[in-house]
């Protein structure tokens, strides 16, 4: 199942290689950065964490695209692939089919091309505003009424924006590997396995 929204954007091939075999590389993290409200945003760090997350994930061999835009680019993907018509903060679009949340199928052909988990889309201005919004609440109420979970709990008390890019992909690699927030019982699922992360990351204790 892959995914055609960054189809126009590849510049070079990707190769990954098959998980569990000892001496396989690490998978590529490839950054593309669109956006100009961040100036020299550090890919390294970006991807760096990305192979963090592929790594106790279990899938540090599989590459991944990170696509940093716009509000009029984020609006129209969101619009082409879930038919809503408004940016929001990222957008994973998975390279496989999954088995259940955290195992994907193994790819049909056993070559390089195939060792992809996909895309990732991150709408930076929309994060620096979320900031902003959760800074004036803060300010206002000097508490929250309802703590969140998961990702999205971790960034209510983080109002650096690059860090809650950071903090973001997590949520949004583990879309890649199948985990989902649609019903009750897989958003327990994904969150639960976000706060994990977020503590192996040393996001929070």
């Amino acid at each position: 199942m892959g995914s055609t929204i960054l189809a126009s954007r590849q510049t070079m091939r990707l190769f990954g290689s098959k998980r569990g075999i000892p001496g396989n590389p690490l998978g590529q993290v490839v950054v593309y950065d669109d956006q100009n409200d961040i100036k020299d945003i550090d890919q390294e760090a970006l991807q760096n964490t990305v192979h963090r997350i592929a790594k106790i994930i279990g899938y540090e061999t599989y590459d991944v695209t990170l696509l940093l835009v716009d509000d009029e680019e984020m609006k129209e993907t969101n619009l082409e692939s879930r038919g809503i018509d408004a940016p929001t903060d990222i957008l994973s679009f998975p390279f496989h089919f999954h088995e259940k949340p955290g195992l994907l199928e193994e790819p049909e052909f056993d070559i390089p091309d195939y060792y992809t988990l996909g895309d990732m889309v991150v709408d930076v201005p929309y994060v620096i505003r979320r900031c902003k919004e959760d800074m004036d609440e803060a300010d206002d109420a000097g508490f929250e009424d309802e703590v969140e979970r998961g990702v999205s709990g971790a960034m209510a008390s983080e109002l650096d924006p690059v860090k809650r890019i950071h903090m973001l992909l997590i949520h949004g690699m583990l879309h890649l590997v199948g985990y989902d927030h649609e019903e009750d019982d897989e958003y327990e699922e994904m969150v639960t396995r976000e706060e994990e992360l977020l503590k192996e990351l040393g996001y929070i204790e």
